[in-house]
């Protein structure tokens, strides 16, 4: 499986029906269906992500009276119901990759503030190992976040994810995706 861009990891996230924050993708100028996005999953916070390209500019916690106006930089972006909305319940965040040959790559955090890019630029738990180093044990959660990707076929791919203490997401699970990266 590859991923591309950014628009193709929307698209292998619906089609593996994995879960994730209630999330639609927008153009510039289409205010009529933000304005139906927020009153069809209402909440206080929403998070806007530049879509147009890897790295733009991302809002993590737009309140909901201030999104109109939030979203009049983007071309392409998606708005989706925010995990700072979860923060007394988010438990890990970041990303993992677990290769076939059984070799893992992870940067988390603990951190129940902090955003994947958050986990990324100041990680609890920077590893690259094996799935058999018991280092592995230090990490929190890390059997359940390993039977995940395995139970969704995810081994190569970089997710990016969150982890919660209760059931959250369009699918009422603990572990929500935000992206899955192969060739960005």
């Amino acid at each position: 499986m590859n991923i591309k861009n950014k628009m193709e990891s929307i698209e292998m996230i619906q089609e593996l029906n994995l879960n994730k924050f209630p999330e639609q993708l927008f153009k510039e100028n289409d205010e009529k269906n933000v304005l139906e996005f927020l009153r069809k999953y209402p909440a206080k916070y929403y998070a806007i992500r530049d879509k147009s390209k890897a790295g733009g500019t991302f809002k993590l916690m737009v309140e909901s009276d201030k999104v109109l106006e939030e979203i009049k930089d983007y071309s392409l972006y998606t708005i989706n119901v925010s995990s700072a909305n979860y923060v007394e319940n988010q438990l890990l965040v970041g990303e993992i990759q677990i290769l076939s040959n059984n070799e893992v790559y992870l940067t988390l955090s603990t951190d129940p503030k902090a955003s994947v890019r958050d986990a990324i630029r100041n990680p609890m738990f920077n590893i690259k190992s094996n799935i058999f180093d018991n280092t592995l044990n230090l990490v929190p959660y890390f059997d359940e976040i390993y039977q995940y990707i395995i139970d969704n076929e995810l081994k190569d791919i970089i997710v990016e994810f969150a982890l919660f203490n209760k059931n959250v997401g369009i699918k009422n699970e603990r572990i929500i995706v935000y992206e899955l990266r192969t060739d960005y």
